[in-house]
Order: C-alpha cells, then structure tokens, then sequence
C-alpha cells in the first residue's frame, strides 16, 4: 500500500444500544478513532419521495489492514455519516476497502 494516498481523515463511530425506562431500545453511535483514509466517490443519485427529496450518494473508503472496523460501524466525513455496506481486506496491499452509503437523516 501507498502511504501518501491516505490523504484524507475519518472519524470511525461504533453503536451503541440503550434501553429506555419503557423497555424502548435506541441505538446511538459514539466515536471510537481518527484514521487516514483514501476517499473515492462511487455513485450518486436524488430521488423524490412524499415530497421529500433524498440523496444517494455511495463512497469508497481504503484504510489500512490493521484499522479494526465492522459492519455495523459508520464513518463520519465531512460531517456526514456513511453505513458500511461491505469490507474488503486484502492482505498484498495491506489495506481494507471499505464500500459504504450516505445515511440521510
């Protein structure tokens, strides 16, 4: 892997669930770490539904292997949140990809 690709920082957040006092389960993200990332833009599209309109925006993010991120987590970047799709690791460049959408809330 190249080091000098990793331009980019992204911040890694992890759910966490709580139970409320009626038995409501909810579940909140808090930050876990700060990574260097290479970010690369997939697709994107804007759909209108019930008079609102929604943006589907698909990214790719490659972080190093050693980086620990699953499925559930989400990536925060530019001060939007993105949910993992799916993770690639690949052993002979020492690096994950990381295939993820724009979560619109």
């Amino acid at each position: 892997m190249k080091a000098g690709i990793l331009r980019e920082k992204i911040e890694i957040w992890e759910p966490v669930t709580t139970t409320t006092s009626y038995g409501d389960q909810q579940t909140e993200y808090q930050f876990v770490r700060e990574v260097r990332a290479n970010v690369r833009y997939d697709s994107g599209s804007r759909t209108t539904e019930n008079d609102e309109i929604f943006y589907t925006v698909y990214k790719t993010f490659i972080v190093r292997y050693y980086t620990d991120v699953v499925e559930t987590m989400r990536i925060k970047f530019d001060n939007k949140f993105y949910r993992i799709l799916s993770i690639e690791p690949n052993k002979y460049y020492n690096d994950k990809v990381i295939h993820t959408e724009l979560v619109n809330e």
